[in-house]
């Protein structure tokens, strides 16, 4: 239960069971509607048998689109392929050693017009501006460093969580029935959206955000399966 979530107040719903009740009365509902009332956040209600039903199929789904369509699969998560990514990374590694390297240049010419304007050889004037000169390019260097670090960090990531992704999915070919140690592996949150009854039926939308990854709508899903991703 402490991953389900109001997908408009963010927070979580409360499981609510009684031996009184049936299985099937076994519900969901918002603790911001439940505290604070419904003018806060819309009751968002829903029956465990029909959430567990509706992640179950959702699941099913997502781990037969990794396991039959990989390559497409990696494709529409903006996976690159392995040989641009490294052919990226090392450039970025690159100029990250060369920023780093003038760095050290830099501390060393200062160092050295320090010593020249002691021993008479330069102005203070021309050393003021000289060092100035000097501090400003490694604080510019400095910025670009960190920037690129990011870089380097979030593509690392990204690739690296879209492969663990997969390799969770794949643990779990046969999915026959949720347990707790299956939703911790693959899922993060599932959020509860208020229930529309303007076609005068119930329709309650549930969505699913995962590990590593993040939120897989299904039409996305079916999209990488029938061919269409981008």
């Amino acid at each position: 239960s402490g991953i389900v979530r109001c997908a408009d107040c963010g927070e979580k719903l409360y499981y609510c069971t009684s031996k009184n009740f049936e299985a099937r009365q076994d519900h969901f509902v918002c603790s911001t509607s439940r505290l604070k009332g419904k003018e806060i956040c819309s009751t968002h209600f829903i029956r465990a048998v029909v959430l567990e039903q509706d992640v179950l199929a959702h699941m099913r789904l997502t781990i037969a689109c990794v396991a039959n369509h990989e390559v497409q699969f990696r494709k529409a998560m903006g996976a690159k392929q392995k040989a641009e990514a490294k052919k990226e990374l090392a450039a970025k590694r690159r100029q990250l050693t060369q920023g780093e390297r003038r760095i050290e240049e830099l501390d060393r010419l200062f160092k050295r017009i320090y010593e020249d304007m002691v021993n008479g050889k330069l102005s203070e004037a021309r050393f003021q501006m000289l060092s100035d000169d000097y501090e400003q390019e490694q604080e510019d260097l400095r910025a670009k460093i960190e920037m690129l670090e990011n870089e380097i960090q979030n593509q690392e990531d990204q690739a690296e969580n879209v492969d663990r992704f997969i390799r969770q999915a794949k643990k779990y070919l046969y999915l026959e029935k949720l347990t707790p140690t299956i939703l911790n592996d693959m899922v993060n949150a599932v959020y509860v959206h208020a229930p529309d009854k303007s076609s005068g039926h119930r329709v309650q939308d549930v969505t699913i955000s995962y590990n590593y990854i993040g939120i897989l709508p299904a039409n996305l899903l079916y999209d990488v399966m029938n061919g269409k991703a981008a």
